[in-house]
């Protein structure tokens, strides 16, 4: 597709923005970049105008505006999201992948399954690589993790094969309300085509709503009830059961703790590789032996005796909750940063089986206001401290968790970085216990 002469102005200057801009520049189009932050311009390319400001100059002045999903903006005839620059340009067919919880690992695992299967992938999207970088990949299938801030506008992604995982309460600083966000993140069903597979998680209201709704084939997954076509749990084996295929069965046991926590992740990769071809043998290597993706429940190191676990992607109370229930007790717990606008008092049922929470960051005041009456709770400023602190207050054989429930831009630039200087603090410890049997000093 060519836009050659077009005056496009490109919203935000991050990594979807750039991957736009660079696909507009080389089909001809004429680029003016806006972002907030005046540095944004550096390393640009000749040539691109960037302005700066609180507010974008007029869309009417451009014959098209390109929106990144971490810019808000008004639905508008002009205003494109970068997902549908990409979609109108992707060389294969694609595989989305859209929730509040899990998106990330159920997309790297589907990614794994058909690439063990000895079929061609890119995965991308809200992952690693913006879609707009993935228009020239050939591959047999393209896996994106989408966003509500990338579907909330889309008007053009056809997903041969979409995913919906959860919905739970997050990004409502944004959407404005939970209802809101769920209509975002349905949007990737609502685009498909008939001959589309829907993959749905059945223990989801939201998902299961979703579905009711669809014009494309559904398979679904569920923990709590079998699902023929689909994936389920039965009795101690996770069961892949297609038409026409036989039955994949794997005990639990068998699999990879990064597979297990939660199953559900398992389940929706399986089911969906399967519907694009996987083969079970590939299935099951991936999910047997799969490590996980950095900064979701890792153990980044051991010291005196102590588990230090860096979930700084869990950046809302429910993927917090799934967390702490993952991990070993006793733990002695690391939370907060920015809030999404989101009810923190929902984190304190979880809260009641910790030995202690330190909270740290903006919402710190509102954390320690939520869990006091069900934990110990320290305010500390930093997460430095509250490392020191956490390794004290746990003792050996315990945990401290990392598992924010706030995204981490107070302190931070990404969850990354956060998770990043976590692991750093925790191998820097002692690896001796305390003289008085708290922990490293």
């Amino acid at each position: 597709m060519r836009y050659d002469g077009e005056r496009v102005l490109v919203l935000g200057a991050g990594r979807s923005g750039r991957a736009a801009l660079r696909l507009l520049v080389a089909r001809g189009a004429r680029v003016t970049l806006y972002d907030r932050d005046p540095a944004s311009a550096a390393d640009l390319p000749d040539g691109i105008e960037c302005l700066h400001g609180p507010v974008p100059p007029p869309f009417d002045a451009f014959d098209r505006v390109v929106q990144s999903p971490g810019v808000p903006a008004a639905p508008h005839p002009r205003l494109v999201p970068e997902v549908d620059l990409a979609a109108a340009e992707l060389q294969g067919p694609l595989v989305g992948v859209t929730g509040t919880n899990g998106k990330s690992t159920t997309s790297v695992l589907i990614g794994e399954m058909l690439e063990q299967s000895g079929l061609s992938v890119a995965v991308g999207g809200n992952l690693g690589t913006a879609l707009c970088e993935l228009v020239d990949e050939k591959a047999d299938w393209l896996v994106a993790e989408l966003s509500s801030f990338q579907l909330e506008h889309a008007r053009a992604v056809r997903a041969r094969v979409a995913v919906l995982l959860n919905l739970a309460p997050d990004h409502l600083d944004r959407h404005g309300s939970l209802e809101a966000y769920g209509r975002a993140k349905a949007r990737l069903a609502e685009l498909q085509e008939s001959a589309g597979v829907l993959v749905v998680n059945a223990d989801d209201s939201w998902a299961r709503g979703v579905a009711e709704r669809s014009a494309a084939r559904v398979l679904r997954f569920s923990t709590r009830a079998p699902c023929r076509p689909g994936g389920f749990l039965e009795g101690d084996e996770l069961v892949i059961a297609l038409p026409d295929d036989a039955e994949l069965r794997i005990p639990t046991e068998a699999l990879s703790h990064a597979s297990r926590t939660p199953l559900q992740n398992a389940l929706a990769a399986a089911v969906t590789a399967a519907a694009c071809g996987a083969s079970p043998t590939a299935t099951r290597a991936v999910l047997t032996g799969f490590e996980g993706l950095p900064h979701r429940g890792a153990l980044v190191c051991v010291r005196g005796g102590v588990r230090f676990v860096d979930d700084s992607k869990a950046t809302n109370p429910a993927a917090a909750v799934q967390s702490l229930a993952a991990q070993p007790q006793p733990i002695v717990w690391i939370a907060g940063g920015r809030n999404k606008g989101l009810d923190l008092a929902a984190l304190a049922p979880a809260a009641r089986a910790v030995r202690a929470a330190l909270v740290i960051g903006e919402a710190a005041p509102e954390l320690a206001d939520a869990l006091r009456p069900a934990t110990e709770v320290v305010e500390v400023g930093t997460l430095a401290e509250a490392v020191r602190e956490a390794a004290r207050r746990a003792g050996p054989g315990g945990s401290v968790l990392l598992a924010p429930a706030c995204t981490s831009l107070d302190q931070f630039a990404s969850f990354e970085e956060r998770g990043a200087r976590f692991a750093e603090l925790a191998r820097a410890l002692p690896d001796t216990p305390s003289k008085s049997g708290g922990g490293p000093c």
